[in-house]
């Protein structure tokens, strides 16, 4: 049976986007480094799939709409910039997010949604963040780089949109091509 490597996501509104474009082209000045994420391909991973079979797609792609009609969108608010393992041996820099309680909701329902579908759940902790770029190699200098980003006010943006990604893997890197798509239409609490 064929495997799909697959996650669950909310993408970002093109003005978001070009924040981070704007946002990612200052930072590359000084960590030439670093592969940056292609601004179209960056979103918020709510859950990581690794390979599922296309049945198991099709019956989340089918939850989805119910968790959609359910859950309400979420305000992000995008803060604080920093890097795993940590930002002065960055292989990841990323823009920190808070979607406060709606976020957290969301995240707990599609965990016990995967739960119900015997998929795999992630159990590390969930943090919320936006992955900018990559680099193998140590930067010299990459803490005192990333501080002097760190406070910055980095804007807000809506997420109205939950898409379960097929992701193929490929020598330019990953492609996401969305499988599922559902509107978040629930209402506040």
């Amino acid at each position: 049976m064929t495997k799909i490597r697959a996650f669950i996501a909310l993408p970002l509104p093109e003005a978001a986007l070009q924040i981070i474009a704007e946002l990612q082209q200052e930072l590359a000045t000084d960590l030439s480094e670093m592969r940056w994420v292609k601004p179209g391909m960056i979103h918020l991973t709510l859950a990581f799939l690794g390979d599922i079979t296309e049945d198991s797609l099709e019956k989340l792609g089918t939850s989805m709409l119910s968790i959609g009609t359910l859950q309400p969108p979420v305000t992000a608010i995008f803060s604080g910039l920093g890097a795993f393992p940590s930002c002065n041996r960055p292989r990841v820099v990323w823009l920190g997010l808070d979607g406060g309680n709606t976020l957290n909701q969301l995240h707990q329902t599609i965990k016990a949604e995967l739960n119900i579908l015997q998929l795999p759940i992630d159990e590390r902790p969930f943090v919320p963040h936006l992955t900018l770029g990559r680099c193998r190699k140590p930067v010299p200098g990459a803490g005192q780089i990333l501080g002097s980003f760190r406070e910055r006010d980095y804007g807000s943006a809506q997420l109205e949109q939950l898409v379960l990604y097929e992701s193929r893997l490929g020598p330019r890197g990953a492609l996401h091509r969305p499988r599922y798509a559902v509107q978040l239409t629930g209402s506040q609490p």
